[in-house]
């Protein structure tokens, strides 16, 4: 009796956390982190290769041509910025690494309204395509955040999982 009693009170226990959590709607949160991009513009300090840079620039800006907004969204500008790219030589092959900031700037007043930093490599047998290579995994990751369309390169995922 009173291991039943000891039971159903760690049952209700365990539960009173999951009864408090509350999924949001799906449109509510999602929604006002979109922007409706309008250009964009990549920059690189110097130790950046240039080939990185413009196909970087090129590959944003052909998913942002390709992007058309059903509803009215605030009008930015996002200014890419590729604070280092490095490459690290292995047994077999080398892996390439950028760091990128993004930011959005408002079309209407010209302040930033958001920023973030994030990290990609890309991992080459013959590294002739590395800048290539480089600039689609930043150019998608962007195309993700701010839900760009444009042509998307096959992943492994899209292979196995149609």
């Amino acid at each position: 009796m009173v291991r039943r009693v000891f039971r159903l009170a760690f049952i209700v226990l365990a539960a009173l956390p999951l009864m408090a959590f509350r999924m949001p709607d799906s449109g509510e949160a999602r929604e006002k982190l979109l922007y409706d991009v309008r250009g964009a513009f990549v920059t690189a300090r110097p130790d950046v290769p240039r080939a990185l840079v413009i196909a970087t620039d090129m590959l944003v800006d052909e998913a942002i041509r390709a992007t058309v907004r059903a509803t009215m969204l605030p009008r930015t500008i996002i200014a890419v910025r590729i604070d280092r790219a490095s490459h690290m030589p292995l047994l077999i092959g080398s892996r390439h690494e950028a760091t990128v900031t993004v930011q959005a700037i408002s079309v209407s007043s010209g302040e930033p309204i958001a920023e973030g930093t994030f990290k990609t490599s890309v991992f080459l047998l013959d590294a002739e395509e590395a800048d290539r290579q480089l600039a689609e995994r930043i150019a998608d990751r962007i195309a993700g955040e701010f839900r760009l369309d444009g042509p998307r390169r096959p992943t492994i995922a899209n292979a196995l999982f149609p």
